[in-house]
């Protein structure tokens, strides 16, 4: 009788060390398909702020210089030199290849490109204004 229950035990674990397998290979399977989802969405959505702010930049360059063309008083040579900086900058910027891994350095030296060149136009409140209050804004 001993070899029956021993047997009927047997079976148990074997049973519960089969199910454990499976749900981990399910486990797996499912994780890695939902994380490659997940991993594009974020990829898509991050790809998509920074093309946005690569692209608010080249525009404020674009209009800088439409109003430099009408008024080249309006551009100092010391911000002008700034101004070819921060184009060359976006012509060099990696957008076509997100492994980059100077993209990230190359965004921040933008940014303070940017803000270097707009604070010397005087036109840095403009992008980046104070908040005094809930909702309310000063500039």
């Amino acid at each position: 009788m001993s070899d029956g229950v021993d047997d009927l035990f047997g079976e148990a674990l074997g049973a519960e060390q089969t199910s454990i397998e499976q749900g981990r290979a399910d486990g797996i399977r499912d994780g890695l398909v939902a994380g490659l989802a997940e991993g594009r969405e974020l990829g898509v959505q991050k790809g998509y702020e920074i093309g946005q702010e690569v692209g608010f930049y080249a525009g404020c360059v674009r209009m800088w210089r439409a109003l430099q063309a009408q008024d080249p008083a309006l551009v100092p040579e010391r911000q002008e030199r700034g101004l070819a900086a921060l184009e060359e900058q976006l012509r060099a910027f990696p957008l076509t290849d997100p492994q980059d891994e100077a993209l990230w350095d190359a965004l921040e030296r933008l940014r303070g490109r940017f803000k270097t060149v707009a604070s010397g136009l005087g036109c840095l409140q403009d992008y980046f204004p104070k908040e005094t209050g809930p909702g309310e804004l000063t500039f």
